[in-house]
């Protein structure tokens, strides 16, 4: 095991490194890591959720459809390839799926 010494603001810990005082304050007083990373990804996710629903409802506007509906005529339209239609198709799809992800963690 290592030496353990102690100096100024470093905490002795035996057989580790030191490691600051405030480092190990800070950890003090969070006792429940846990509640507060759930915490951080429940914020994170409301946020990622908020932009993705603001591009979800711009497409809806954009075709005055849903995008199930608005996936339907592009693929009963498939002879008629319009190239901004299957950008926007590729492009809503994602933001159906990326809020989807992130509303589970909400």
């Amino acid at each position: 095991m290592g030496n353990s010494f102690e100096y100024g603001q470093y905490a002795t810990i035996s057989g580790r490194h030191s490691e600051p005082v405030s480092g190990i304050i800070k950890v003090d007083l969070y006792r429940d890591e846990q509640e507060i990373l759930q915490g951080f990804v429940r914020s994170k996710a409301e946020q990622k959720t908020k932009y993705y629903s603001n591009r979800i409802a711009e497409m809806n506007r954009k075709y005055g459809m849903d995008y199930s509906t608005f996936q339907n005529r592009v693929y009963l339209r498939a002879a008629e390839i319009d190239l901004e239609e299957w950008n926007d198709l590729v492009l809503w799809g994602g933001y159906v799926k990326a809020y989807r992800y992130w509303a589970q963690f909400c």
